[in-house]
């Protein structure tokens, strides 16, 4: 009887696990603040919910507008303007004509698909270094853009790279050091009478 139990708790956990790895992912999407006095816009790397390098193609809400051009993302901030391999995201301003965009699109190191160093200085842009959070979670960690009363949330991961690993010989001397400090103790504790 308890083996059925545990059988039947452990299928109902497995389908939990299958059904939380089938759930969509979020979907780019912009939205007007409250008391319609700009609008606010997440970009995530997703297509209809499924992950890409390349983002939907966002509307701003209606009537709302900015300029066209590019917000480039910066892997660090010693990174080079000019050098792609350096970027890390792009969120273009897509023109509709005039130098205006009423949409917006996510654009990911990987897609092979960022615009030229030209192309980008040709247009109205700006560099960001994108926020490092270290969670290394595309769908948490996000770099703000506010723009007069618009704000464009770029969901992209850029975790801190990890620490080096320690060198054997800083090994040694921290165990050494552990040795001592507990050889220490001893000492310490025999003469009081601990």
């Amino acid at each position: 009887m308890k083996s059925q139990y545990f059988l039947s708790l452990a299928a109902g956990l497995l389908a939990l696990n299958f059904q939380a790895a089938a759930a969509p992912l979020p979907v780019s999407g912009c939205i007007n603040d409250v008391g319609d006095s700009g609008f606010t816009c997440n970009f995530y790397e997703t297509q209809g919910g499924v992950a890409s390098e390349i983002s939907d193609i966002v509307a701003f809400p209606t009537g709302q507008a900015t300029t066209a051009g590019y917000i480039v993302l910066l892997e660090s901030p010693a990174s080079s303007h000019t050098d792609p391999t350096q970027w890390s995201d792009i969120l273009q301003f897509i023109d509709n004509g005039g130098g205006i965009a009423t949409s917006a699109q996510l654009l990911s190191s990987g897609c092979n698909c960022f615009p030229s160093v030209a192309t980008v200085f040709a247009a109205p842009n700006l560099f960001l270094v994108e926020t490092q959070v270290g969670t290394g979670d595309d769908f948490l960690d996000s770099t703000p853009y506010v723009s007069g009363f618009n704000t464009f949330n770029i969901f992209s991961a850029a975790p801190d790279p990890p620490s080096p690993a320690p060198e054997p010989g800083s090994i040694l001397l921290f165990a050494s050091g552990l040795a001592l400090a507990a050889a220490r103790w001893r000492v310490l504790r025999r003469g009081k009478g601990i």
